[in-house]
């Protein structure tokens, strides 16, 4: 099975999970990127979405330290005012940070947190 064209969009996601070194502007982009990898969701293939759902894991991992460097350039207060959907988790890593909101990852085998 091929890859789909998304599959480096999805290794950038996962290289800029992790990556406190760049500047929070950076960071912002992998929130706007990671917005970009759900509206094609559907079209991914299944290897795909694990690795999606694995790299998410790892943003969650950092949330504390990403919260704190996004926020130097992004109030996340903004994605409440902008009614940015809670399915679209990573704009309120703020929320899951503090422990106020759930976070999880759906495959089509099921729930997997």
């Amino acid at each position: 099975m091929s890859m789909s064209e998304y599959k480096q969009d999805i290794l950038n996601y996962g290289d800029d999970v992790h990556d406190l070194e760049s500047s929070p502007f950076e960071s912002l982009r992998m929130l706007h990127d990671r917005t970009k990898i759900h509206e094609v969701h559907d079209l991914l293939g299944f290897d795909e979405k694990v690795l999606l759902g694995y790299y998410d894991l790892k943003l969650i991992e950092n949330v504390d330290d990403m919260v704190e460097h996004i926020g130097k350039v992004y109030d996340f207060k903004l994605s409440d005012v902008n009614n940015i959907p809670y399915e679209q988790w990573w704009w309120h890593l703020d929320k899951i940070a503090e422990g106020s909101m759930d976070f999880g990852i759906s495959t089509e085998k099921g729930k997997v947190m």
